[in-house]
């Protein structure tokens, strides 16, 4: 039974980034701390926008063949979630490898060359007003459901998902603390198992008719968490979050991660984003076999009862009594509905009925700062992009 469904730089310059930004990438974690992946959240779900007063088609796709005007993006400015996200290392190797051009910080003095793509760092959540204040800014990428809104909102339009330039691509990850990991298994697999319930549950409810008074509770749910009634800013009409949820594939599933994972170390080792030695001189001979052992399935192999993860347990059969009776500190991010299945599960009382209390730890703006709270125990759960673990992970070794 399959229940995913449709719903995934710059040398890393971590000193000119704020720290409290949450968009760089952790370099200090506590001594000894480590994480784990336990589970995939989701693939694609980002995309990359420009105003509509920016002259030039930038890319024209037919079919499976993508080709890149260069002269279109020589000078622009893109915002990016930041160094640590995979939006803004899909966006470097774009404009380096693809489209031919440097990928740089933008220079305070806004003097732009034709050679070459700027970027800042902008939390996706406030991409649509800092541009709105900022004229020197030309467009973005951002995870969703601000590509949606910025779709929608009339004054930008899209260059290219990320799903059509990488199908399927990694995105968040559910990571979690190795200490309490290893401290709290049976905590740890009753959280696995209600996440795995909700992502079923979000599959089942986005079959039904749109009138569907689940599907009308989920989509507003997608709306609170992307657009927060409390942000001040307007809230995305039903139509977007469709959207946004509909460029998203949710899934649990770790499948061929390790593989994928292997090609983001690729990736930042080439281009410096980390110490090319660090992962060799830790024993790890090649990129797959530091992600073989970054990942970690038995969480979520021990939810189901057969080995093709069909039949998932119920709270009885995982032995739990009464509800709410373990607190789990998790971290999440901002305006994030990548992570909409987390929420459900609150919502929903989904972590209640399998025993857990989930407390909630954030939001924070990007994914380095939610590795940063997993490897100071200020969360035991963190979902977070993928490449925010891989980057975190090889810089703690030792």
């Amino acid at each position: 039974m399959n229940w995913n469904f449709k719903m995934w730089g710059a040398v890393f310059l971590a000193i000119v980034i704020l720290s409290a930004s949450g968009l760089i990438l952790s370099q200090q974690p506590s001594e000894g701390e480590s994480v784990s992946i336990i589970s995939r959240v989701n693939n694609d779900g980002s995309g990359i926008f420009v105003r509509n007063t920016v002259a030039g088609d930038f890319v024209t796709i037919d079919g499976e063949t993508i080709t890149y005007y260069p002269s279109d993006w020589g000078g622009k400015l893109f915002m990016t979630p930041g160094p640590a996200s995979i939006q803004h290392m899909m966006l470097t190797e774009i404009v380096k490898e693809k489209v031919g051009l440097k990928f740089d910080l933008a220079p305070d003095n806004n003097e732009f060359s034709s050679d070459t793509v700027y970027w800042i760092g902008v939390p996706p959540g406030q991409m649509k007003d800092v541009m709105g204040k900022n004229s020197n800014i030309d467009g973005g990428i951002a995870w969703e459901p601000h590509y949606a809104v910025a779709i929608a909102s009339g004054n930008c339009r899209s260059i290219l998902k990320t799903s059509e330039y990488w199908e399927g691509h990694p995105c968040c990850v559910v990571a979690g603390n190795n200490t309490y990991l290893s401290s709290n298994q049976v905590a740890v697999t009753r959280f696995m198992a209600a996440y795995v319930y909700s992502v079923q549950w979000m599959e089942q409810v986005m079959a039904k008719d749109l009138d569907d008074s689940e599907r009308i509770d989920l989509i507003q749910l997608a709306i609170d968490i992307g657009t927060p009634p409390t942000s001040g800013e307007e809230q995305m009409d039903p139509s977007v979050a469709e959207a946004a949820l509909n460029n998203i594939l949710y899934s649990y599933e770790l499948g061929n991660l390790n593989e994928q994972l292997a090609d983001v170390v690729d990736i930042y080792e080439s281009l410096a984003l980390v110490n090319p030695n660090s992962r060799s001189n830790a024993g790890f001979a090649t990129p797959l076999d530091f992600t073989n052992h970054l990942i970690n399935g038995t969480y979520l192999d021990s939810v189901f009862n057969d080995s093709e993860h069909t039949e998932l347990k119920t709270p009885s059969e995982m032995g739990v009594v009464g509800t709410g009776s373990v607190r789990i500190k998790v971290a999440y991010l901002a305006a994030d509905v990548h992570q909409l299945a987390l929420h459900v599960g609150i919502a929903k009382g989904f972590f209640n009925q399998y025993g857990i209390e989930v407390e909630l730890v954030g939001p924070f703006a990007a994914g380095g700062a939610v590795m940063n709270a997993l490897l100071a125990g200020q969360a035991d759960i963190g979902f977070v992009g993928s490449p925010p673990v891989v980057s975190s992970s090889i810089n703690a070794l030792r």
